[in-house]
């Protein structure tokens, strides 16, 4: 079983990968703030109950830093519902923070 990342290690893979993509600037609070988001969703979505020592399901891990990027990629356009530009166009309406090709990887636990 592999061992679940603690949100630190997460925060400091968010930071590169924010880096790689010229999106540095937000303070660690603001960024462990969206990590802990992230989590609680996919918590949610799976009908996760997370333990002291068990945060999320740790094969999902993979989800918290997409999600944290599209949330961030978010800012100063929430709730967005049509927006066209040079070629490119965005909507967000009802999908929230997180864009629903990630949301809909998490299978739900039977309660």
């Amino acid at each position: 079983m592999t061992k679940t990342k603690q949100p630190s290690e997460i925060l400091a893979t968010l930071k590169a990968v924010l880096k790689g993509r010229n999106l540095e600037g937000f303070e660690d609070a603001f960024l462990s703030y969206e990590i802990k988001r992230a989590i609680g969703e996919i918590n949610r979505c799976r009908r996760f109950t997370p333990k002291d020592d068990v945060l999320f399901d740790n094969k999902y891990e993979y989800l918290i830093i997409p999600m944290c990027v599209a949330s961030l990629a978010k800012i100063g356009a929430e709730g967005q519902v049509t927006h066209t530009e040079n070629g490119i166009q965005r909507q967000y309406g009802v999908s929230g923070d997180y864009p629903a090709e990630l949301t809909r990887q998490i299978i739900p636990l039977i309660k």
